[in-house]
């Protein structure tokens, strides 16, 4: 941290107004700056075995599966970023900010996932409808349907509708940079003012963060602001490199006879729509679940996000307190928070299921006219209640640790089962004719949008059948988990943690000083649940929720030669399905400014969906779709 002293002129203060300073009076102001330069570089060390598209508008649908993306070896990420903070400290009153910026180099791997987020091969099962063998310009099955129901080609520019022996591809007409323009980023993160009103009241207004919670890796109470994970998914080290800060009144009043503080926070919704809730690789990329490498959803009439959906309006107010507080030497916190939730749900075109959506279809905002996409991705406005604690146990030595947070009626996205049929969804959609118009091969049967639809028992479908259990032809069937009615849940997520100073490394390992352990036991209870209801553990995955989703994770670090040399190693366990992932590091410091880091992030599902979009899968759970994620990364820091 660098600091200056300087002298700031009467003139200048009279301009920031008598009630703050008196005219006339000249005082010191301190300024203090730091920062960084960094670069991240990461090396592939498995092939992605994902299928690449060959196959474009125009082309031979035979070849659109074409190779393996392979990777094993290259750059997928070359990525260079500088940050700046500073701040003035006029007296009575500081301002302070944050900048960064990020670029990266478009390395030939990552260039080929952006050419998979244009046309993306998918696994489709063919019914009486389908299309059977089939050469370019695609024809419907037998009735020979090249035109919508204007007359308009189905096959727009820069999209493709193949098939061939249930190869599918589908692309939402990206021309642009879409995926790797998500990589690159020049913000002001934060800017803010603070002073005192009295002794006791603390004010800090402007964007900021604020961390709430005990837990590394999961978060329970670090619930006010969301996540971008689609450049380093949750690994990066500091957690504030990944937040998104937001625009808040934060007002803390210190309580000395309770031996607490009482802290407010309102948001009053002028973020812009990027900043609230998580943002996920779902355009594709480095970190997209597999198989998902390429899928462009938001790009395209999949899936668009909409941030202004009645449920989740990122324009609303959000507001919370905590009280913190110690209690006979144990700290404590209780905290209630109604805020954009950083965990998404995804809705459907009610237009798709004769039973519609028992969700609001909002399409205020979603950059795709109403009747044009399939689903929506949107943040639920939840309600948070938190209670933390952390106690230093002198009979184990180390420090206790855990957090409560109760989430009442949280949504959640049903149909392990679910598929969704594209030939259906187009004619519900408009873009195929309705059912009765005269084509080439007879009258236009009718299709359903959804198969295997809680609301429809006429559409049960088991692939590879010609027709539905209600004798409807099937036309291009695609398994896409997730697409039941939209149900609400109790939830209760329990974090436990010990930290503790390993003393006998000293003598035993020979480190400089004690190493350190922490772990922690993160929980994710479903409460009242049924396993009819058929929730699924993730969007596009046909694995059903758990009543508890527990992960167990632990971490050391062995510090050497002053703290010059650290190695360490993470992992972390799927306690339910046994998926888990390692992280062995090693930190070098040379003098004040030079940080180097080195790690592996090793990835070890039980299961996975590991080809292409569309073939039915019920096991692949949240580590499942990182599977042949593997990286060796190099992170190196100048700082100042």
């Amino acid at each position: 941290m660098k600091w200056v002293r300087a002298t700031l002129p009467a003139g200048v203060v009279a301009l920031l107004g008598s009630a703050v300073l008196a005219p006339g009076m000249a005082r010191a102001v301190e300024f203090e700056y730091s920062g960084y330069v960094r670069e991240h570089l990461s090396v592939n060390l498995q092939d992605n075995d994902q299928f690449e598209p060959k196959g474009f508008p125009g082309g031979n649908p035979t070849t659109l599966m074409g190779d393996e993306f392979g990777g094993q070896g290259e750059f997928s990420m070359i990525r260079h970023s500088g940050k700046l903070e500073a701040s003035a400290d006029f007296g009575p009153f500081q301002i302070a900010g944050v900048g960064r910026i990020a670029r990266e180099t478009r390395t030939s791997y990552e260039r080929g996932l952006q050419d998979a987020s244009k046309i993306t091969p998918a696994y489709v099962y063919t019914g009486a409808f389908g299309f059977g063998a089939l050469t370019a310009p695609p024809a419907f099955g037998g009735f020979g349907v090249t035109t919508d129901a204007t007359g308009a080609p189905l096959v727009a520019p820069g999209q493709a509708v193949y098939a061939n022996a249930g190869l599918f591809g589908y692309g939402g007409g990206t021309t642009d940079d879409l995926l790797l323009d998500d990589y690159d980023s020049t913000e002001l993160r934060e800017f803010y003012v603070t002073f005192d009103v009295t002794d006791r009241v603390h004010v800090k207004l402007g964007k900021q963060q604020v961390v709430w919670g005990e837990t590394d890796f999961f978060r329970a109470m670090d619930i006010i602001h969301g996540y971008d994970l689609r450049w380093r998914s949750f690994l990066e080290l500091e957690n504030e490199e990944l937040r998104k800060p937001l625009n808040l009144a934060n007002v803390t009043i210190d309580v000395p006879e309770l031996a607490g503080s009482l802290q407010l926070i309102y948001r009053p919704g002028w973020d812009g729509a990027d900043d609230v809730g998580d943002d996920g690789p779902i355009n594709g990329g480095r970190w997209a679940p597999a198989p998902w490498t390429g899928a462009g959803v938001t790009s395209s009439l999949i899936g668009p996000i909409n941030r202004h959906h009645e449920y989740g309006d990122e324009d609303d107010a959000n507001y919370g307190f905590r009280w913190s507080g110690t209690f006979k030497q144990v700290g404590y916190s209780f905290a209630y928070y109604r805020g954009i939730s950083s965990e998404g749900v995804t809705t459907y075109n009610p237009i798709l299921s004769p039973g519609g959506s028992n969700w609001r279809w909002d399409p205020k905002d979603s950059g795709i006219g109403i009747n044009q996409r399939l689903v929506e991705l949107l943040s639920p406005m939840v309600e948070t209640y938190g209670f933390t604690f952390n106690a230093y146990s002198g009979a184990l030595d180390s420090v206790l640790r855990g957090e409560l947070a109760f989430t009442p009626n949280k949504p959640y996205n049903t149909g392990t089962n679910t598929m969704i049929d594209l030939l259906g969804a187009f004619q519900a959609l408009g873009v195929l004719p309705p059912a009765g118009t005269p084509t080439p091969g007879g009258p236009m049967p009718p299709l359903f949008g959804i198969l295997n639809d809680p609301a429809n028992p006429l559409s049960g479908y088991t692939p590879g059948d010609a027709l539905t259990s209600g004798g409807i032809p099937v036309g291009l069937a695609m398994d896409v988990p997730g697409l039941g009615p939209v149900i609400e849940k109790d939830t209760l997520k329990i974090m436990l943690g010990v930290d503790k100073n390993l003393n006998w490394t000293m003598s035993k390992l020979g480190t400089s000083r004690p190493a350190f352990w922490t772990m922690q036991l993160f929980d994710t209870w479903v409460m009242n649940f049924d396993r009819d209801d058929d929730i699924v553990e993730n969007f596009g995955f046909g694995a059903s929720r758990r009543e508890h989703q527990t992960f167990l994770t632990n971490a050391f670090s062995f510090p050497y030669k002053y703290d010059t040399v650290t190695p360490g190693i993470a992992l972390g366990v799927d306690l339910g399905s046994f998926d888990s992932f390692l992280i062995p590091s090693l930190d070098l410091q040379f003098g004040d400014h030079w940080r180097v880091r080195f790690e592996a992030d090793l990835f070890f599902p039980t299961h996975v969906e590991k080809t292409n979009l569309g073939r039915v899968d019920t096991k692949t759970r949240t580590l499942g779709t990182l599977h042949n994620r593997d990286q060796f990364v190099a992170r190196i820091t100048y700082q100042f």
